[in-house]
């Protein structure tokens, strides 16, 4: 199909007629297993694909040499070689295949300036020579085969925790070969605390600190300042600010850009964690939102591997206690353009990228990839044509029955092993569907049994169905002796009686009815504290909750969870979707009079 003739046909069909604002995306982040030790003030570091993570404090005053391996292809952790020395807020890079971890906070408050050297093939540490100054809170960078220290604080009048710390300027160059140091051009400007450092083209991008000269004063807020260092020259140059001025935060480089990540914006003593994550451009100079994480954090740890984010640890308040264990992962990969969530690209999708057209649009920015050029034109649209009409796999799909069988008991879970059961001789509408075939249902005993289900409690998870027919009090999808996930009110319209234990959890009720006697795509989307339901792609009803409660047991599809008379679905269910993350498909502001829309863009 020609990609200016489908912007012809459906500009002209008149479907424009909304006016669009753009919002931060969100649950694009997802919960990986969790590092072994909880700790902040680490850092972190890649080597053959592999993340290490190392030193810290797991808890306030308390500094550990413990270094841990994390391997994103399996998602699992292994113990390694503790550091000769625990140290906390101190930096390490990578050169050569080695780790060099440098400087930082000791146990018992002095500043280090000692290095040492990780080999981890031999999994054992060597001690190497130290810098000219014992620092805090410095940022190291790796270029071109040399290690560079930058910024940081250190004691003024001596190395006791009772002595204050002085913010620094000095930037040292590193030498694995000769293991020598050597001064190089001071900062430009005093950025004052922990900043964070990256690499990006064999540049060194210095961002954001502190704001005052003295670090641990409760005034030490961040700043948004951001320099570039050139070691060819040696010479700084002055670049875009950060979009948020932040402290205590994290960075790391991918794809030839640089994000941000977390950290707080007031003093770390007084201080508002965030959660949000920017990424710079160095060819535009400009900084973007990204998505929040899921936990605010300062003190955290960030990797890449492969083109995905990994932020690590890091400490939720102002005490700096507890320290997290957490980690989350952000994939880069631009996911293909069902900006909907349906599972196919289709007009939908194409209408939504040409309500955008012309504008600055990053949810359905998708060419060049991977994070687009800031303007929804002809190259979108023509990557949007490549998956025209196309079935997309997402692996984050635990389940899938799309329904379309033609006769048997078995309902075929496409995306794994949940096979259902036909119970009570539901009778199969092979071209009756929403999507291809559908299954029927007579309201009096028919339902899908599915043997094993998924923990509401473990983390985020939707659950999505197309559905045509029912009635008050019918169940769309419930958990086996647990809670009615998606039900039917008593006017009509889509509700969840899925809910935290105690007198805090209530049922959610919209006010969209889905027994109209047309099709409805229908939803319940839980990111971990918000639990939303969804009519059409439309946010119908939203609420904040603690927790859900847990059930490892198995789901009826088409009935109550008790099998209780007048909980079977009276009607058509196609293409139930289950997946282990927060889908955040296109929400209509849930605002009388309003036709702005919230686009959520669905990752996979």
């Amino acid at each position: 199909m020609n990609t200016r003739s489908v912007f012809r046909v459906v500009l002209a069909s008149g479907f424009i007629t909304a006016t669009f604002m753009s919002l931060p995306a969100e649950g694009d982040w997802t919960r990986k297993a969790d590092m072994p030790t909880a700790r902040t003030a680490l850092a972190t570091c890649v080597v053959d694909g592999k993340i290490y993570a190392i030193g810290g404090a797991p808890r306030n005053q308390v500094v550990i040499a413990t270094v841990e391996q994390y391997d994103p292809a399996t998602d699992t952790w292994t113990t390694k070689a503790s550091m000769r020395t625990p140290r906390a807020f101190f930096g390490a890079s990578v050169v050569n295949g080695k780790i060099y971890a440098v400087g930082g906070w000791a146990q018992g408050g002095a500043y280090l300036s000692s290095c040492e050297e990780y080999d981890p093939v031999a999994d054992t540490w060597t001690t190497k020579a130290s810098m000219s100054t014992g620092r805090c809170f410095l940022s190291t960078v790796a270029v071109g085969g040399k290690l560079y220290v930058l910024g940081g604080g250190n004691r003024v009048g001596g190395n006791s925790p009772n002595d204050p710390t002085m913010t620094l300027l000095t930037v040292e160059e590193y030498d694995p070969v000769t293991d020598t140091w050597t001064r190089k051009a001071d900062l430009p400007r005093l950025h004052g605390g922990p900043g964070a450092a990256s690499e990006a083209d064999g540049t060194i991008y210095f961002a954001g600190a502190g704001d005052t000269l003295i670090i641990g004063t409760g005034s030490d807020r961040g700043v948004p300042l951001v320099d570039a260092y050139d070691p060819a020259t040696d010479t700084w140059t002055t670049k875009a600010s950060m979009l948020t001025a932040r402290a205590f935060f994290s960075s790391c480089a991918t794809n030839g850009k640089i994000y941000a990540i977390g950290g707080c914006v007031t003093g770390a003593y007084n201080s508002s964690e965030t959660s949000s994550v920017e990424a710079y451009d160095p060819a535009t100079d400009a900084w973007s939102w990204m998505p929040d994480m899921q936990f605010k954090r300062k003190g955290l740890a960030s990797a890449a591997v492969n083109g995905k984010i990994y932020a690590i640890g890091g400490v939720p308040n102002a005490g700096w206690e507890p320290a997290l264990s957490i980690v989350e992962e952000y994939d880069l990969t631009p996911p293909p353009p069902d900006f909907n969530g349906d599972g196919i690209v289709d007009i939908q999708d194409l209408l939504r990228l040409i309500q955008s057209w012309g504008k600055a649009d990053p949810l359905v920015d998708i060419a060049p990839t991977p994070l687009g050029d800031g303007k929804i034109d002809a190259a979108d649209l023509e990557v949007l044509m490549r998956y025209w009409g196309q079935e997309i796999s997402d692996p984050t799909l635990t389940a899938h029955w799309k329904l379309d069988e033609m006769d048997g008991i078995v309902a075929a879970d496409s995306a794994g092993v949940n096979d259902g059961t036909l119970v009570g001789g539901p009778v199969w509408q092979s071209t009756g569907g929403r999507i291809a075939g559908a299954l029927q249902l007579d309201g009096v005993n028919d339902c899908v049994t599915v043997a094993t289900g998924l923990d509401p409690a473990a983390g985020p998870f939707s659950v999505f169905a197309w559905v045509k027919g029912g009635a008050p009090g019918q169940v769309i999808l419930s958990q086996t002796g647990g809670a009615n996930w998606l039900t039917v009110g008593a006017d009509g319209s889509l509700a969840t009686e899925l809910r935290q234990s105690g007198r805090q959890g209530k049922p959610l009720a919209s006010t969209a009815s889905i027994t109209d006697g047309a099709w409805h795509r229908v939803g319940l989307v839980w990111d971990g504290s918000n639990r939303t339901l969804c009519v059409d792609d439309i946010e119908a009803a939203r609420d904040v909750q603690v927790s859900l409660t847990g059930s490892y047991r198995g789901l009826y599809l088409g009935a109550g969870s008790a099998l209780a008379p007048g909980t079977f679905w009276a009607g058509l269910i196609d293409d139930v979707r289950l997946y282990d993350r927060a889908v955040k498909p296109w929400c209509r502001a849930n605002t009388v009079g309003s036709d702005s829309i919230s686009t959520r863009r669905t990752l996979p």
